[in-house]
């Protein structure tokens, strides 16, 4: 079984977006999923009480929260950890000492990259394995790519992929969906985090 937990002192960075689409995406690889919900504004959980409403939308995969996360688990192969922002230090060694990968989301402003910076310092301390996912990008300038860069030349790991800012992404949180369940443009962000996932998938494997 592996663990993947998405994690930022900073709330607000596409963390949860994120941790359903990659739950999603595994369970199209017929991976059997528990998507944890730890957050306290249980917005993963609300998304699938959305999806219940939805007749063109099953959700694939289970949704747990954190208290009942020991029997959640039985029988997964992934175990994808949606956390709350604002972690402790003592809560970021534990996510670097159990989670096969951290997957740190940032949008690209100077407080939430400042934020997953120092996420990344706390589980590179504890031996963890991260990577940085930029997401919530402007198509019209540059900074994702120069946040990337900037990153990468101080050492930081980051996924090549960025994902793209959209208005699917608030169509399908609101219709309990993901992305992929979208038309047209709406639809982009869908094909980034694939990629990124793709990405995601060499470090663990």
């Amino acid at each position: 079984m592996k663990t993947v937990s998405f994690v930022s002192k900073k709330g607000g960075v596409a963390k949860t977006t994120s941790a359903i689409h990659y739950a999603y995406w595994l369970s199209l690889q017929k991976l059997a999923v528990t998507l944890i919900d730890d957050d306290n504004n249980r917005t993963a959980s609300n998304w699938a009480e959305r999806a219940q409403g939805n007749d063109k939308f099953t959700v694939p995969f289970r949704i747990a929260s954190f208290r009942s996360m020991s029997k959640a688990v039985d029988g997964a192969d992934y175990v994808v950890i949606d956390s709350q922002a604002s972690r402790t230090d003592d809560d970021l060694k534990d996510f670097a000492e159990d989670c096969d990968l951290v997957v740190i989301p940032t949008k690209p402003d100077i407080n939430s990259a400042r934020s997953a910076v120092e996420t990344a310092d706390a589980i590179n301390r504890h031996g963890g394995e991260y990577r940085i996912l930029i997401a919530d990008v402007p198509g019209y300038n540059t900074t994702g790519k120069e946040l990337a860069e900037d990153l990468a030349k101080d050492g930081y790991l980051v996924l090549k992929k960025t994902i793209r800012r959209s208005e699917g992404i608030n169509h399908a949180s609101l219709a309990g969906s993901t992305l992929m369940q979208l038309a047209g443009g709406y639809k982009l962000p869908w094909r980034d985090y694939e990629a990124a996932f793709v990405e995601m998938a060499g470090v663990i494997n």
